[in-house]
């Protein structure tokens, strides 16, 4: 059990939410204990920025940065040295297992993060509507199968 876990159970304070960041490209609840914490103590978590702030979609595949992208027009939490060649050679392997599952990158992004049953809600953070409409067309795809599964974990490494 994580250090959190011990310190909430001493002082008798119940767990209601957790909101974490978690998506493919940062698994630190993962290493940190906190997904496994929630797990044991069935817990649900809140997942927020499961896109990269737009690095898990379409948008950056081709190396080029968009005049209104987040990364020219805040550049707080994204930043144009984040788009290394490493990371676009691993979203151009993970577009390529979306597209054979006839999804995009973004859905595939998401349904990774569904396949944690202690992760109750993602925040999708959308800037536009055809976001949320694409977002939930993934209720109608299958999960990811465990082929895939160890695709995109290999793509991870």
């Amino acid at each position: 059990m994580c250090r959190a876990a011990e310190i909430l159970q001493q002082l008798h304070c119940p767990l209601l939410i957790n909101q974490n960041r978690y998506l493919m490209l940062d698994r630190t609840i993962e290493q940190n204990g906190l997904l496994a914490a929630c797990d044991t103590l069935e817990k649900g978590l809140v997942v927020y920025s499961p896109l990269a702030q737009g690095l898990l979609t379409d948008r950056y595949l081709h190396g080029s940065i968009p005049d209104d992208s987040r990364i020219r027009t805040d550049g707080c939490f994204l930043k144009v040295d984040q788009l290394t060649e490493e990371l676009l050679s691993k979203l151009k392997r993970l577009q390529k297992i979306a597209q054979d599952r006839g999804q995009t990158l973004a859905q595939l992004a998401l349904c990774w993060i569904l396949q944690q049953e202690t992760v109750t809600s993602i925040l999708v953070g959308a800037s536009r509507p055809e976001q949320i409409l694409d977002t939930v067309k993934i209720a109608e795809q299958p999960p990811l199968d465990a082929s895939e599964l160890a695709a995109i974990a290999a793509i991870l490494e």
